[in-house]
């Protein structure tokens, strides 16, 4: 027999096979929401997770312009947004946090969910702590904080021009090819950009653009005879209506002091940076910043983190601000949250011990046994740790080996457990 032929044979058949165990009937939507990648997936099971079939990894792939597979990165975003990473000719809602809104010319304002379509003449506006992640032509994102709106003018695949009203915007460019554009607007500015991470803020009345990787070029919309402004990596400069402006190097980036043991009071202290005037932190759930979840800003170098944050791992970012206002290089690390002290636990929490282990506990009843579970996967098909009666509100487990999300849950036995609740929870372990 061919190897072809073998080899098609054995795809229909396995196909059949995981259609019978995962129950696929009729076609399945393609999911909304973005998936972070965590360490240790891949496209095949990515793959069965969303679209309930591994035989599907090469879509996945495609839509999200992933090389290698065996080289997937931690931290990347997948998109399954109606079928496409984005709708020709528009860009699309991949994720948001808290409330923001789309205003279109004559329409009704819109809230926005990950998967909205944006076209040209649509105005993004986010609320207090609301944060909206979009999705652009040729693998290009562009996250609008807090109190900010962008208005989407241009988008296809040879043209992207956005223009901030307020607040500001990050974007993070692929590299453009001959014949593309990549612009932001802001006043009588039109900043172009050949491949970046970059910044652009109009806040409290100041117009600045910092350059975390790459070039932008700024210029003035008037006609005038002043050459262009270029920006490259590690430089910023507070953009004038008229002449005047000049590049400046950025502050570096502030660094987070160790801590030997999780806070409760979620207190964040770091090392002052020197000539910074105040310092930005922001938290998101993925290493690109593309699903921030909180930001605050302050004039000491130390913050706490929010009781309404659930308890687990975030990507932190600082920065530090100089005496022109403009915002320095990011400090990018990893920490984790315990539950804050006080807080209702409800189904239960997860503490990350100094040793690498994790304490579990759930608000159980005193005398009454428990079922352990403990799985990589939220299905609980294949149990790490299973234990049939344990006679305490908690487990302590660990160290592991490999990084990622893991789920357990607790349910009770013996005497008087029908009808009891159960409890159950996840937390996350960095790749080493």
């Amino acid at each position: 027999m061919a190897p072809w032929r073998a080899a098609t044979r054995l795809a229909r058949r396995l196909a059949g096979a995981l259609a019978v165990c995962t129950g696929l009937g009729a076609p399945l939507a393609m999911a909304q929401s973005p998936h972070v990648v965590q360490p240790g997936e891949t496209l095949w099971g990515i793959s069965n997770q969303h679209l309930r079939t591994p035989l599907r990894w090469p879509e996945v792939q495609q839509r999200n312009q992933v090389g290698e597979p065996r080289l997937l990165q931690p931290g990347k975003l997948l998109y399954f947004a109606d079928g496409r990473l984005v709708p020709e000719g528009a860009a699309v809602v991949a994720a948001v946090e808290g409330r923001a809104s789309r205003q279109r010319p004559g329409g009704p304002e819109q809230v926005l969910a990950p998967g909205t379509p944006i076209l040209p003449g649509d105005v993004l506006v986010t609320g207090p702590d609301a944060f909206v992640t979009l999705g652009l032509p040729g693998g290009n994102r562009v996250v609008l904080p807090s109190q900010s709106a962008l208005e989407v003018q241009a988008i296809d695949t040879q043209t992207i021009q956005l223009r901030l009203i307020r607040g500001r915007v990050e974007s993070q460019v692929q590299k453009q090819q001959p014949g593309q554009q990549f612009e932001i607007r802001a006043r009588s500015m039109g900043l172009g950009v050949r491949g970046t991470h970059f910044r652009v803020r109009d806040e409290n009345g100041t117009l600045a653009s910092e350059v975390i990787e790459g070039e932008v070029v700024v210029r003035q919309d008037r006609g005038g005879a002043e050459p262009p402004l270029v920006l490259r990596a590690g430089s910023g400069a507070v953009l004038l209506d008229g002449a005047g402006a000049q590049a400046r190097t950025l502050l570096p980036a502030p660094q987070l002091l160790a801590s030997n043991a999780p806070r409760a009071d979620r207190a964040l202290q770091f090392e002052p940076v020197a000539g910074a005037q105040s310092y930005r932190l922001q938290l998101a759930r993925d290493e690109r910043f593309l699903l921030p979840v909180h930001e605050q800003r302050g004039e000491a170098p130390a913050f706490t983190a929010p009781a309404d944050l659930e308890a687990g791992f975030y990507q932190l970012r600082l920065t530090a601000f100089d005496a022109n206002q403009l915002e320095g290089l990011p400090g990018d690390s990893t920490v984790y949250l315990p539950a804050a002290a006080g807080a209702d636990t409800g189904r239960g929490s997860a503490t990350l011990l100094s040793d690498g282990r994790v304490e579990i506990r759930w608000p159980g009843a005193a005398g009454q046994r428990y079922a352990f579970e403990l799985s990589r996967g939220p299905d609980f098909s294949v149990l790490l740790i299973d234990e049939p009666a344990a006679h305490v509100a908690g487990m302590v487990v660990g160290p592991f080996v490999l990084g990622g999300r893991y789920h357990w849950r607790a349910r009770p036995v013996g005497e008087g457990e029908a009808g009891a609740a159960g409890f159950g929870g996840s937390f996350e372990i960095p790749a080493r």
